[in-house]
């Protein structure tokens, strides 16, 4: 996978990072790592599956942040929509985040949006389910794409517009550019989205093109 982002990050008209990591169990020293409002969110948490997924997915954003140079104190958001933005010596950041059972893939970025999305391969999406994802413009794609990976791919996107669950998956139009690539046509920005597999999952990264 790091060699297909080293790529995919270099065609990028912005700077971005993204991590792939497991779901672990929470030890002493990863709440030390939280700070208050972080350990709050994780106190609302009611299962210990949903506490593993929040606190992967903190570490991770946080280790992209000290990587970039950017300092340690790093802190994770979320806006009025349910969104989830970071911020960093008074700076935003745009973030996106989603998961699996076992994985958390995530990404950040200072200059512009984006979304991510991951799912396994193997999992199953029913027909009636299918019915409600395809948009009337995709039956080309139904034949040529396993439904799993155009679930990834709209809500990448879905996650790129940040406007949650009031925007239906029937309503985002794809349409495949590459093998690899696939852009959105039915809004005013024009939007990328790069879909690849990694150990048994699709994933998928969403962003603005210039």
């Amino acid at each position: 996978m790091q060699d297909y982002l080293t790529a995919m990050i270099q065609r990028l008209p912005f700077e971005a990072a993204f991590s792939l990591v497991g779901i672990t169990s929470i030890s002493e020293e990863d709440l030390e790592q939280l700070d208050d409002q972080e350990q709050r969110a994780l106190d609302m948490c009611k299962s210990t599956k949903r506490r593993q997924e929040l606190v992967s997915s903190r570490l991770a954003l946080k280790q992209l942040y000290r990587e970039r140079g950017a300092g340690q104190s790093f802190s994770i958001r979320k806006d009025e929509l349910g969104q989830p933005f970071g911020i960093g010596r008074e700076q935003e950041y745009y973030v996106s985040i989603a998961h699996t059972d076992t994985r958390v893939f995530c990404g950040i970025s200072g200059e512009e949006p984006i979304g991510v999305d991951i799912e396994p391969i193997g999992r199953a999406v029913p027909q009636k389910l299918s019915d409600r994802i395809m948009h009337p413009g995709e039956d080309g794609l139904r034949d040529v794409l396993p439904m799993i990976r155009l679930w990834t791919i709209k809500e990448a996107y879905i996650k790129l517009r940040g406007e949650g669950l009031r925007l239906n998956m029937n309503r985002v139009h794809i349409e495949q550019e590459t093998a690899q690539t696939f852009i959105e046509k039915n809004h005013y920005k024009r939007a990328k989205i790069c879909s690849f597999q990694h150990q048994e999952h699709w994933l998928a990264i969403a962003f603005y093109s210039k």
